[in-house]
């Protein structure tokens, strides 16, 4: 349990840190990036989603600074760049749990 709450304690400071350095961002990076954080949050597990946002947050740190348009970075499509980003950490999405669990049954129903 004290693990458990330590990681929460942690997470959380991580998340905090984290909407100081977006609110810090000039225009419209910060609004673009918390449209991408509610959108994440609908794939992820619980409290998993701070790798992914960090990430992406850096990304537009950079960015920011060389002045390099939102839809430059995100593409047309901003649902394929948010796609790209979850792709890479599979782990925090609960998707992926419930993709497993439903190869895992039929796996089991065929050797029934």
């Amino acid at each position: 349990m004290p693990d458990f709450i330590s990681t929460m304690i942690q997470d959380k400071k991580r998340y905090k840190q984290f909407l100081k350095d977006v609110n810090a961002l000039p225009a419209p990076y910060p609004q673009t990036l918390i449209a991408l954080q509610k959108y994440l949050w609908n794939f992820a597990r619980s409290g998993s989603m701070i790798d992914p946002l960090e990430e992406i947050l850096n990304m537009f740190q950079e960015y920011a600074a060389e002045n390099v348009p939102v839809q430059q970075i995100v593409g047309s499509d901003p649902v394929i760049f948010a796609e790209s980003i979850m792709a890479q950490y599979p782990e925090v999405l609960w998707l992926i749990k419930y993709q497993n669990q439903l190869r895992q049954q039929v796996q089991e129903a065929e050797q029934l």
